[in-house]
């Protein structure tokens, strides 16, 4: 049989988050999410939104968050790391961006968006993998069982099963 026919493509996506041990001197890397699909768009617009919700959990915006109206106000940060939420939310909302991630993913080469400031490193990755395509009907034929559905339906001792799982 053809390799070709026995799998097709898909995504595979993951954010992950690094970053130092608070007392330890250590780093340490968290998964906080993973997604596959066998469609680009679906990676990206996956991908699109988890860079807004770690920007969003890492500097929410005063307006958008009423009930936290006293506790937070605007401050201009300037490291020479840069600003994540920026960074995450500039990615997110420029069309062009994506269409350069669209572009990779789908000439067959991975996407990294790699941020980082002194709070730590965020990771949006998404890279195509193979994945088993679906059975054709000609295979699937010859995974049937040795009895009919009907057959089954039919014995007594399935009819009690399916009698007393309705009576409870």
């Amino acid at each position: 049989m053809n390799a070709a026919a026995d799998s097709t493509w898909g995504y595979w996506c993951q954010v992950i988050a690094e970053g130092s041990v608070y007392g330890k001197g250590e780093w340490e890397r968290s998964v906080l999410g993973n997604f596959q699909t066998p469609f680009v768009g679906r990676a990206l617009r996956w991908l699109r939104r988890q860079a807004l919700r770690i920007a969003d959990g890492l500097d929410p915006e005063p307006e958008a968050t009423p009930s936290l109206c006293g506790g937070l106000r605007r401050v201009e940060l300037a490291t020479e790391f840069g600003d994540v939420p920026t960074a995450l939310r500039t990615w997110a909302n420029a069309e062009w961006t994506r269409q350069i991630a669209y572009d990779r993913l789908r000439d067959g080469e991975q996407f990294l968006l790699v941020t980082e400031d002194l709070t730590g490193r965020y990771v949006l990755a998404a890279w195509p993998v193979t994945v088993p395509a679906r059975p054709d009907a000609e295979s699937a034929k010859h995974r049937q069982p040795t009895c009919s559905r009907s057959d089954h339906l039919t014995s007594g001792k399935h009819r009690r099963k399916v009698g007393r799982l309705l009576l409870r």
